[in-house]
């Protein structure tokens, strides 16, 4: 009797599946064909309804003056950059999954060039080790790249800086920028890094500064996580300038509170950050091993 119902299940059970997985290929067609397209008539509404501003140093001028950029930015304005960076044809990385794939749909009809991978944990850490190589490979090999990068991206934890910015830009021998984007009016989401979604009719702000330059031994563990926190520093800056600068009222607290502790008194004043430095040349030593590099 027990066998005969097991057989009575199989089927079942194999039915079921197969319905679900074409009823996924389903919605992510209906998605891969929609979503992208919404989400730049959306896009084009609020810039039109909104005053922009951008101050710094933009990625065509970093393409001019330096010929190759690392912009390192939160992961909580990803709804921005598709629209607000895709006139810059700018390069950039997106997570593998289904999500991934409507994200690289959006980016690709903005003119981004794509990298497919992502800086998670476990199996994947070794896929994401040479997707950064890839990417420094190709940075090397083409004129005028400028990568965008959402450096506690992409699953957090918030505000937290990951090492692989600073290993691109060092690896690529290229100036390193730190960016954020700031609206008055927004709607933020329950999401891990609250994705900030903009209103029609808005004050948006994007706020460049750089360049960070790596120095020549930044490949030794030491002045490696200096570097990168002097980079998390700035960026953090940066952030509580342009949410003032947008808002025109000093940062909340218990978003402040969000952020590494080391950099919240920075944050809080009210002091404007140096946007535009000089752009030298980079010259970093020789990459070690890799049991040698910081984790």
């Amino acid at each position: 009797m027990v066998a005969e119902r097991r057989r009575q299940r199989g089927p079942l059970r194999a039915a079921k599946r197969a319905l679900l997985k074409g009823a996924r290929r389903v919605a992510m067609f209906v998605a891969l064909h929609t979503v992208p397209y919404l989400y730049l008539a959306y896009m084009w509404l609020v810039e039109r309804t909104s005053r922009v501003e951008e101050l710094g140093y933009r990625p065509d001028l970093v393409r001019a003056n330096a010929g190759r950029g690392v912009y390192a930015l939160w992961h909580d304005e990803v709804f921005f950059v598709a629209w607000s960076f895709g006139k810059y044809e700018g390069d950039t990385l997106a997570s593998p999954g289904d999500s991934g794939e409507v994200i690289t749909r959006i980016l690709k009809l903005r003119g981004f060039r794509i990298f497919r991978g992502g800086s998670t944990a476990g199996r994947r850490k070794r896929s994401s080790r040479e997707v950064v190589e890839a990417m420094v490979e190709h940075m090397r090999s083409t004129p005028g790249v400028v990568y965008g990068i959402t450096t506690d991206g992409s699953r957090g934890p918030i505000y937290r800086m990951k090492p692989g910015v600073v290993m691109l830009a060092a690896g690529a021998e290229a100036p390193l920028f730190v960016e954020k984007t700031w609206c008055r009016r927004y709607v933020r989401l329950g999401t891990w890094d609250r994705t900030l979604i903009p209103l029609p009719f808005n004050h948006i702000v994007h706020v460049y500064a750089g360049p960070l330059h790596p120095p020549r031994d930044v490949w030794q563990p030491e002045r490696f996580e200096a570097f990168r926190r002097e980079v998390e520093g700035r960026l953090c800056r940066i952030s509580a300038y342009a949410r003032r600068r947008a808002e025109g009222k000093p940062p909340p607290e218990d978003w402040l509170a969000l952020f590494p502790e080391e950099h919240r008194a920075a944050m809080a004043s009210e002091e404007e950050p140096e946007l535009m430095g000089p752009l030298e040349k980079v010259v970093v030593d020789s990459r070690p091993e890799v049991e040698a590099r910081p984790a």
